[in-house]
């Protein structure tokens, strides 16, 4: 899988660019607390999304190849960054089908934990030392 994108800049620190993929398009810029103009995205929260969206994407596949019964899944992601540390938190919240029961949410909280360890970006970032963690929010 080849992936393609096209970026551009103009107007130096204050400035802006766009990144643009087969699918996807995103403004950037240098956030203000650095010098930069602060609109658009910047590249540590393109990191941050993609591990979150990746660990999503890895949790409704593995959903659906285990029948779990999923009324809506959605997740919360926090990226701190300390002196020499980069944490990423996940909360997936899984709502369940109505009538789901104890042996439902056991299942819920082991394809969290799963998503986790299989999700490709986020393995990608852990051999580069980040931290990230997932935990379980079942309704």
């Amino acid at each position: 899988m080849s992936i393609n994108l096209e970026l551009n800049w103009a107007g130096g620190m204050k400035g802006t660019g766009h990144i643009k993929g087969d699918d996807f398009s995103a403004d950037v810029a240098i956030p203000a607390a650095l010098g930069g103009k602060g609109t658009g995205t910047n590249p540590k929260e393109l990191f941050v999304a993609s591990t979150a969206a990746c660990f999503l994407a890895t949790l409704a596949a593995i959903s659906e190849g285990k029948k779990l019964p999923v009324e809506s899944l959605s997740v919360d992601t926090v990226g701190d960054e300390g002196k020499d540390t980069f944490t990423i938190r996940h909360t997936a919240h899984v709502t369940l089908q109505n009538g789901s029961d104890a042996d439902a949410v056991a299942k819920a909280i082991e394809i969290v934990a799963a998503a986790d360890k299989m999700c490709a970006v986020g393995n990608i970032a852990r051999k580069a030392g980040v931290e990230i963690e997932a935990t379980a929010d079942i309704k």
